[in-house]
């Protein structure tokens, strides 16, 4: 009892992760079928993000300044720094959209379809979306909330599994060697 409290304190404190709630494992498809997630629109990425959106101000004037330098200035040594810049602007915007959708997604506070974003209010627990059809569970959508594009590559990873049905070959089993220094 008193092991699951201090875990219990340890996760509120952030030195253990989350408890898992729900899996891509949940997620019900067909062999070779393409899914299609819930993605919020710029308009709601732009509204939850806030001021942050003006941290791409001197990363696009960066990357116009490195395009016309590139353009116009011949040299090895200016295309070496452009490019650091230009890799920079980009992966910075980048970061900021996907930090933008992901706080999109955290803000949606009632239930909704991960695949058609359809408001579930209201609905049972393991049903199927009236909009898509697709099956759904709250411990999926709660996953899903927490990082789409993390749950999205997980669900990808998982694809690629055998099945749990499949025999496979693990291959030859491969002897230790005993080490020089006496140990195992």
């Amino acid at each position: 009892m008193e092991e699951g409290a201090d875990k219990a304190v340890s996760r509120k404190e952030g030195l253990l992760p989350p408890e898992p709630v729900g899996t891509p494992a949940d997620v019900q498809a067909e062999e070779g079928e393409e899914i299609r997630w819930w993605r919020p629109s710029w308009r709601d990425a732009f509204r939850h993000v806030g001021y942050r959106w003006l941290l791409l101000v001197p990363l696009l004037s960066l990357a116009g300044i490195v395009m016309v330098g590139l353009c116009f200035v011949p040299g090895g040594v200016l295309f070496a720094l452009g490019f650091k810049g230009l890799v920079l602007a980009v992966g910075g915007g980048l970061s900021l959209a996907g930090y933008a959708v992901r706080k999109a997604v955290q803000a949606r506070t009632e239930p909704f379809c991960i695949f058609c974003g359809y408001n579930l209010t209201g609905l049972p627990d393991n049903y199927r979306c009236p909009e898509c059809g697709r099956h759904y569970t709250w411990r999926m959508i709660e996953a899903y909330r927490r990082d789409p594009q993390w749950f999205i590559e997980r669900f990808k990873a998982h694809k690629k599994l055998p099945s749990a049905d499949e025999p496979f070959e693990a291959g030859p089993v491969r002897r230790r060697r005993k080490a020089r220094d006496g140990t195992e």
